[in-house]
């Protein structure tokens, strides 16, 4: 059996697996055991480490062993957002989430706002009740431009790839040039199932005690920004200063030294 990790991309529309594990992993060609079933090996190469894992495409549910199911890490999900029953036909998925537990899990839809059939709203709170990232695919110019310019976060199928690169694989093999973590901050970057994707981030530099805080502060900060985004600008400036607040102090910084800003 693959010993490898698994990566589950699961549709519950007419867009078929292989279009997105196309788009994630750049290849043009895939391997398709059958009419439902695509498993390709994909190789993740970033900044940080190289990792070599089995992307399983699939649109129906089927016989799962113990261990493959411990060794499925992450879990994309498809929804069709213009399907009055979209968020009902995802609870043919609901198995393996449970069976699985992956740590990544991702909700994507190619668009998604107020106006279509299964609303933004409805989908981002269905997300934060099972610790799903909801991204969508293709956004809108409008609030495109809105994400970016609030944090500065990538957006589309790069948001993916980058929750997907900020994953600790378990066969993931570290760059010789960041072998120099010590055993601690290894201890937590298991503990927090995360790595730095895009910024260079040294751990060294915080205080021990406060790690887990800052850990669980930066891993909710998309599904946070998913929450702010439909808030007047006022309302988001307010939060965003909060959050700013929350960083400072969970690296050890003093809430009084913020107040000269």
């Amino acid at each position: 059996m693959d010993s490898r990790p698994y990566l589950l991309v699961l549709s519950s529309n007419n867009t078929k697996p292989k279009s997105l594990i196309k788009l994630i992993t750049k290849m043009t060609t895939m391997n398709e055991e059958s009419s439902e079933t695509v498993k390709q090996t994909w190789n993740i190469d970033t900044k940080y480490y190289t990792a070599d894992i089995s992307v399983l495409g699939i649109d129906k549910d089927f016989e799962r062993s113990d261990q493959f199911n411990s060794q499925v890490e992450g879990l994309i999900v498809h929804l069709d957002a213009n399907k009055d029953t979209g968020l009902k036909d995802l609870k043919q998925w609901e198995s393996i989430e449970n069976d699985c537990d992956p740590e990544v899990k991702i909700l994507v839809a190619n668009y998604c706002n107020e106006d279509t059939k299964i609303t933004k709203t409805k989908v981002v709170d269905w997300c934060l009740k099972r610790n799903f990232e909801f991204i969508e695919l293709y956004p809108s110019a409008s609030s495109n431009d809105d994400l970016e310019s609030d944090l500065q976060e990538k957006v589309g199928v790069e948001r993916v790839i980058e929750v997907l690169h900020s994953h600790t694989w378990s066969n993931l093999k570290l760059k010789s040039q960041n072998k120099k973590i010590t055993k601690v901050e290894n201890k937590h970057v298991e503990k927090s199932k995360t790595v730095p994707s895009e910024e260079d981030i040294d751990f060294s530099d915080f205080q021990e005690d406060n790690l887990d805080d800052f850990t669980e502060i930066f891993s909710q900060l998309h599904t946070m920004r998913e929450s702010l985004s439909s808030l007047p600008a006022n309302q988001r400036k307010q939060c965003a200063e909060q959050m700013v607040t929350a960083f400072w102090k969970a690296i050890g910084g003093d809430e009084e030294e913020l107040s000269d800003l």
